[in-house]
C-alpha cells in the first residue's frame, strides 16, 4: 500500500470517528473527546481523533507508553473515570495536560482491547452510570473502525518492515560485491574488480582517448620476505597501496592484481604526466620505511586511442623494460595505431 492510499484511508476512518466523538462532547458536557490507538507490538497508545480540544492539549498522532497511559493508570486501578486528577495523578499525562476529570472507555474487539474512547476537562465533572452505559455503547460503535485503522496500521508497519529488509539486503549485496572486488590487505580493487572497471573504460563511448596505464611490482619481493617474514612483506604491499591512493585522481584506479602486481589507470593522462606520477610514486616509496631494503619497477604505457586491452600488454612489456634496464627504474611505451 502506498503512502497516499494509506493517508487516505485513515483519513477515511476519522472522518467516520468524528460524530462519534461530537456525541461523547453532547452526551458528557467535557471539553475534549478523542479516540486512542494501542499498538500492542510497540505497547504505545495514539490518539486518532480528537473533538474540542479547548484548553487541553490533547493532539492528533500524539503518542505515549502504554504504561504511563493516563488509561492505563485508571484501568489498574478498576476506575473508569476520576474528577480529581490533579490530587489522585499528580505525576500523570494527564495532569501534565492540566485535566481535572477524565475518564477512558475501553474499545475491545475479539475479546482485546484495542483502544480507547477517552474525554477530559479542566473543571471537576462527575459522570452518572447512565452516562457510562451510554459511553460503552459508544466504544462498540467505535470497535470495527478502530478495527480496521489497527489493519491499516500493522499492514503499514508490515509494508515498512520488508522494506527496511529489501534495504538491507540490497546494501548487503553492495558490500559483498564491494568486498569481492576489493584486496583486504591493501583496499585497492582486485584482479576481479580491475577487470570489471577495465571493461567499462573499453566500452565507454568518450571524446576523451588519452589513456596511461603504469604497471608496477617489487624489485627482488620473495627477497624480502625471505629476510624479514611475510609480516614485513605483508607491510610492504600496503605501503605501496597507501601511496598509489595517495597519488591518483578521484576518476583514476588502482589494483593489486596479486602478489606484488599492481596496475594504475589514469583517464586523460599525457605520456609526461603519466611519468612524473610514476616518479612521485617511486620517490615515495624510496622515503618510506622500506624503501632502503627493496625498490620497485614500473612500466608505463600510454595512448591516444582510448583504453583497449593491446594498453595492458604494452605497460607489461614497458615493466618488463625497466626490469631488465636494472631494476628501480621507469620505462615508458606509447601504443601507436
Amino acid at each position: 500500500m502506498s503512502n497516499a492510499r494509506f493517508d487516505s484511508r485513515i483519513k477515511d476512518l476519522k472522518q467516520a470517528l468524528l460524530p462519534l466523538m461530537q456525541l461523547v462532547c453532547k452526551i458528557t458536557g467535557l471539553e475534549t473527546a478523542f479516540v486512542t490507538y494501542i499498538d500492542p507490538i510497540l505497547a504505545r497508545q495514539q490518539v486518532a481523533v480528537v473533538v474540542g480540544n479547548g484548553e487541553i492539549g490533547v493532539v492528533e498522532g500524539s503518542e505515549i507508553d502504554w504504561q504511563d497511559s493516563m488509561c492505563r493508570l485508571l484501568f489498574n486501578d478498576e476506575h473508569w473515570q476520576d474528577n480529581e486528577i490533579k490530587q489522585h495523578y499528580p505525576l500523570s499525562a494527564g495532569a501534565a495536560l492540566g485535566m481535572n476529570t477524565f475518564f477512558a472507555v475501553p474499545v475491545q474487539h475479539q475479546e482485546k482491547i484495542i483502544g480507547t474512547v477517552c474525554g477530559a476537562s479542566t473543571r471537576e465533572q462527575y459522570l452518572s452510570a447512565e452516562q457510562h452505559e451510554q459511553l460503552q455503547l459508544i466504544a462498540e460503535a467505535v470497535s470495527w473502525t478502530l478495527a480496521q485503522w489497527q489493519r491499516l496500521f500493522k499492514l503499514q508497519q508490515r509494508l515498512q518492515f520488508t522494506r527496511q529488509r529489501l534495504q538491507l539486503a540490497y546494501q548487503d549485496r553492495d558490500s559483498l560485491k564491494a568486498l569481492a572486488e576489493r584486496d583486504p590487505l591493501t583496499g585497492l580493487l582486485n584482479r576481479r574488480g580491475f577487470a570489471d572497471f577495465w571493461q567499462r573504460c573499453t566500452e565507454v563511448d568518450t571524446d576523451q582517448k588519452q589513456v596511461a596505464v603504469i604497471a608496477l611490482d617489487f624489485d627482488n619481493f620473495k627477497q624480502l620476505n625471505d629476510n624479514f617474514g611475510h609480516q614485513a612483506g605483508d607491510e610492504a604491499l600496503q605501503a605501496l597501496g597507501a601511496i598509489l591512493q595517495q597519488h591518483t585522481r578521484d576518476y583514476d584506479f588502482a589494483a593489486r592484481l596479486g602478489g606484488d602486481e599492481f596496475m594504475l589507470v589514469l583517464p586523460g593522462c599525457q605520456r609526461q604526466e603519466a611519468q612524473d606520477v610514476a616518479s612521485r610514486i617511486q620517490q615515495s616509496y624510496q622515503a618510506s620505511p622500506f624503501g632502503d631494503k627493496h625498490g620497485i619497477s614500473i612500466g608505463i604505457a600510454v595512448t591516444g586511442q582510448g583504453a583497449n586491452d593491446d594498453l595492458l600488454l604494452l605497460a607489461d612489456k614497458a615493466l618488463y623494460q625497466a626490469k631488465n634496464s636494472g631494476r628501480g627504474q621507469i620505462a615508458c611505451r606509447t601504443l601507436r595505431a
